[in-house]
């Protein structure tokens, strides 16, 4: 295939992954805590040396087609704004802390504070998934009165339940998103300064409007792409047609 041809569709496909990271974004506009993935391309040079023919594959005289950098997404961590509720386990984090969660698949982390006490007393994420304290899950006894300081401690009826554990990074760039879309990738270290808020939420850092004129961007390339494929193809088949013809 011609580099031309190659080069438009592999743009088509990585347009087509950046919308599917839009989409994704805009889903989520609602949900509390959600962290925006921004689309990324791999660097350049990384691309070329991969898709470089080894010792064995390279033909002399043969021209490469260039690779087009592979897209990914990474999480934006800036902070959304913050609503009040007025529930009492709606909980919103004052700083840079992030909420640690127990998984199977280990530690994850999260803004997105909505949580609940399960059938047995203890205080889990949406997902089911139970919010550690600094000495483990948090067990409470569902009767009694419960009061949340703004350095996460809990009581009830006056009484020390524990803690709610908040942790910090040194360095966030090694943090993913895994299918529940919470953080992994980087171990948190405890916050010595946590402070949150009973009653509020924070949303996501989705803005529509950002999302939407990406969209409009991505549409734009996508369909300049497509025009460039089709009028290659139109001409590669003509040329074929023409030499059929002697």
């Amino acid at each position: 295939m011609p580099n031309a041809l190659a080069t438009a569709a592999v743009s088509m496909q990585n347009d087509m992954r950046y919308m599917q990271t839009v989409a994704q974004n805009m889903a989520n506009i609602a949900t509390p805590g959600y962290k925006r993935a921004i689309p990324v391309a791999q660097a350049f040079d990384a691309a070329l040396m991969a898709a470089a023919p080894g010792p064995q594959q390279a033909t002399p005289g043969a021209v490469p087609e260039l690779p087009q950098p592979p897209v990914s997404s990474v999480p934006d961590l800036s902070a959304g704004a913050v609503k009040q509720t007025g529930r009492l386990w709606d909980l919103a984090i004052t700083g840079d802390g992030y909420f640690e969660l127990a998984t199977p698949e280990g530690p994850a982390y999260t803004r997105a504070g909505d949580f609940r006490l399960d059938g047995q007393g203890r205080l889990v994420s949406q997902h089911g998934y139970p919010v550690q304290g600094l000495d483990g899950p948090l067990q409470l006894n569902g009767s009694a009165a419960v009061a949340i300081g703004h350095d996460g401690r809990i009581t009830q009826d006056g009484a020390a339940v524990g803690q709610i554990k908040l942790v910090r990074f040194a360095d966030t760039r090694a943090l993913h998103k895994n299918g529940a879309g919470l953080l992994q990738g980087a171990e948190g270290t405890p916050d010595p300064r946590p402070e949150l808020q009973s009653g509020y939420l924070e949303n996501s850092n989705v803005s529509p409007l950002r999302e939407m004129v990406a969209m409009m961007e991505t549409t734009r390339r996508f369909e300049a792409a497509q025009k460039l494929y089709q009028g290659y193809d139109e001409a590669l088949g003509s040329a074929i047609q023409k030499l059929g013809q002697f």
